[in-house]
């Protein structure tokens, strides 16, 4: 196209060409004079005819030959113009006679050949400018039958369309839910129903349902008007009613008052009572489900037990708001969402302008919302027959969905301080069930919460309290059916009574239905109120025992009643308790005769550990007591190491074991009733003084050349009865005494 536009163009600027040649020389001509000017305008006539006339031979040479014609006559000129350049060059170079004429004879037809190639390039591209128009009128007309063709194909999509539009085309009539034909028949009147007419016919059978459901529906719109009007009166009498009513509370307020000081006169408190029953309805369901149990106990069996509500009750009316308040349906447009209100929109600027947090802060946030309780809780105080009391407050938490528990004791008299605090509100009731300690939320779905926040419970519990497992029974909440529960503060005597009321044992209602969450709670509350009253007792009891221990410089410095000392122990003890202090975990590990126990699990962190001193003049017994925190359900361990002409331990010294078994293993000889129990340290202590008198005495009297007691003054004279210092093959001492015969002897 490019190469055909070129070609236009030249062949045009060859026509302006010849034109301005004619042109000066029809000027060069009008010079001349009067007769040049005469024959002017004939002249202009004839070039312009000859012009004329030279372009209709080029077309008519254009349409008389093809373009191979062409092509071959250029080819066979251009031949021609190489074979003259041939001959030119041959004559220059060899000059013969008279060269320059024709050299000049081939330069004209040199000449004269490129004319021809010229006028052929003309004819070509008059032949190009034919062809240009006749694609022109050609185009022109296959236009024109394309645009009526899209004209055609648009009206046919147009019928399609509307076509399609009336097939699909549903009357209002076929959204109603009309009434049976059968029941149309039936209940519908003669004159609407028309049997005779439109049971063969179903358009008319359509229409008479029609006209049958327009009669139904009038008839419930009158019907609904006069429900409408009856129901407004309705309104009017119980909006009357409400007013009288709301007339009637100030003046029940007065009465109210006016009984206050009655009230107090009667001791009853009808106004706590009441706020707290409005107070109630704002607790969670498991803070509840305790509250209602507690009450009930106490109501029916212990009148002492308290049971209030503490908190924010404003905030927890509050968060049942919030809770619920109708959520946003997931299903939404965009359109919908991203109109917000001016104030949302406000709200989020101001927040997007706000300099972003650190990690800390938001850990802090993970920390506060995870951790977060509700803003009631339910306090249960358990007072003793002493004056004494504790106060378990239990919370709930929301996100980890458990019951905890803070503990905190009221004492009758300030009792005399200790160096280990074993009635203090986080120590009371750890273990109260058996493996207890609060230290784990007893709910699985936990692990994950807390691990994935990346927090640890442990770090938390001076503010979130304890999870105790019991807690957790008390409020309804059960995490795996088939784990028995263990009952709280469960002694040896009190298994079978303690073991009927658990869960587990109880037994299924009829039609094989699991006992409901309320019964199961209503269960637990009489025994675990009963653990916590043993518990105080208990700790008040030790705790007394260690005050007096810390200060003991004596085996007669331990406080023993006269009656249990007179049972179980003879009347003179030569060994003395010479000092008595605390022990840490670590320390306790340390020493060869505690390991055995550690790695056996029967002591752990959760133990008390004390180390006992007593001597008899340079014979030294150091005892290592662990006192479990159940104490004394569970009875202390005792372990022994004996600084007598050497450090021995029960591994290297028999007679050290057999001490070790005396006290650890019978000591219910000493305690054989609950009362007993109370003084089990003290009495066992006593019994380690005991067997130090035995054991100096029976390892002297035997004078074994390889136990202890052979050295100079280490000799020390018998003044406990037994008839032989030692028995059998491992050379048992006298250590079990009777105190009916006042003697000693082996087991």
């Amino acid at each position: 196209m490019v190469r055909g536009e070129e070609e236009r163009e030249a062949g045009g600027r060859d026509t302006k060409r010849r034109r301005k040649a004619a042109d000066s020389d029809a000027a060069k001509k009008s010079v001349g004079g009067g007769e040049g000017e005469a024959r002017t305008p004939t002249k202009e006539k004839a070039v312009g005819d000859t012009f004329q006339a030279s372009l209709e031979h080029e077309a008519a040479e254009a349409r008389g030959r093809t373009e191979e014609e062409d092509q071959q006559l250029v080819a066979a000129i251009v031949a021609h113009v190489r074979t003259a350049m041939k001959e030119i060059l041959k004559l220059k170079a060899e000059r013969p006679d008279q060269w320059a004429a024709e050299v000049e004879e081939r330069k004209a037809q040199v000449l004269m050949l490129g004319l021809s190639l010229r006028r052929l390039g003309r004819v070509q591209k008059v032949r190009v400018r034919d062809a240009r128009e006749r694609t022109a009128e050609a185009r022109l007309g296959v236009d024109g039958v394309t645009l009526q063709l899209q004209n055609l194909l648009y009206e046919v999509a147009h019928l399609k369309k509307e076509v399609r539009r009336c097939l699909d085309f549903q009357s209002a009539d076929q959204e109603f839910d009309l009434v049976p034909v059968d029941q149309f028949y039936k209940e519908a009147p003669e004159d609407v129903s028309r049997p005779s007419e439109t049971a063969d016919n179903p358009h008319k059978q359509r229409l008479a349902r029609l006209q049958w459901e327009l009669v139904q529906r009038r008839d419930q719109t009158q019907l609904f008007d006069k429900l409408t009007e009856e129901k407004e009166a309705v309104s009017e009498a119980i909006a009357e009613q409400e007013r009288k009513l709301a007339s009637l509370a100030p003046r029940i307020n007065t009465i109210l008052e006016a009984t206050r000081p009655l009230q107090a006169a009667l001791d009853l408190p009808l106004d706590a009572r009441r706020e707290q029953q409005r107070v109630v309805q704002l607790l969670p369901c498991p803070l509840y489900t305790l509250w209602v149990q507690v009450s009930a106990y106490g109501e029916a069996f212990d009148a002492s037990i308290a049971v209030e509500v503490l908190g924010d009750a404003e905030a927890a009316r509050k968060l049942i708001t919030r809770e619920d308040e109708p959520r946003r349906p997931d299903v939404c447009s965009e359109s919908d969402n991203d109109q917000d209100p001016p104030e949302e929109n406000l709200s989020r600027k101001k927040r997007s302008q706000r300099p972003p947090r650190g990690d800390a802060e938001e850990l802090d946030d993970t920390v506060r919302q995870t951790l977060s309780l509700h803003p009631l809780c339910v306090r249960v105080t358990v007072p003793s027959r002493d004056g004494n009391s504790v106060a378990v407050a239990f919370h709930y938490m929301q996100a980890l969905r458990v019951i905890t528990a803070k503990c905190s004791v009221h004492l009758a008299q300030e009792p005399r301080p200790a160096l280990t605090d074993v009635i203090g509100g986080d120590s009371l009731l750890r273990c109260l069930v058996p493996g207890d300690d609060g230290a784990a939320s007893p709910n699985p779905a936990n692990h994950f919460t807390l691990t994935h926040a990346g927090i640890t419970l442990a770090d938390h519990l001076a503010t979130t309290g304890r999870p105790y497992r019991w807690a957790q029974h008390l409020g309804g909440l059960t995490f795996s059916s088939h784990q028995q529960q263990q009952q709280p503060g469960a002694a040896a005597e009190d298994s079978q009574e303690l073991a009927a009321s658990s869960p587990a044992a109880s037994v299924p209602s009829q039609g094989g239905e699991e006992p409901s969450v309320w019964q199961e709670s209503a269960q637990q509350v009489p025994s675990t109120i009963q653990a916590i009253r043993r518990r105080l007792q208990a700790r008040l009891a030790l705790h007394t025992q260690l005050v007096t221990l810390e200060t003991a410089t004596s085996t007669s410095s331990i406080a023993l009643p006269a009656a249990l000392l007179r049972q179980h122990f003879p009347g003179k003890v030569c060994s003395e308790l010479r000092s008595w202090r605390p022990l840490t975990w670590e320390c306790y590990q340390e020493c060869p005769a505690t390991r055995p126990l550690c790695e056996a699990g029967l002591v752990t962190p959760q133990h008390l550990l004390f180390l006992a001193v007593f001597e008899r003049r340079q014979v030294a017994l150091e005892a290592r007591v662990a006192v479990a925190p159940d104490h004394p359900s569970t009875a202390p361990l005792v372990a022994l190491a004996l600084r007598w002409e050497g450090l021995h331990h029960p591994a290297s010294l028999p007679q050290l074991r057999q001490m070790e078994r005396e006290v650890n293993v019978h000591w219910e000889e000493l305690a054989a009733s609950r009362a007993d129990r109370l003084h089990l340290l003290p009495l066992l202590l006593y019994r380690l003084a005991v067997c130090l008198d035995v054991l100096t005495e029976a390892a002297s009297a035997q004078a074994d050349p390889d136990g202890p007691g052979t050295g100079t003054g280490s000799h020390f004279h018998k003044e406990k009865i037994f008839f032989r210092p030692a028995r059998g093959p491992d050379r048992a001492f006298p250590f079990k005494y009777h105190p009916k015969l006042g003697v000693f002897s082996q087991r």
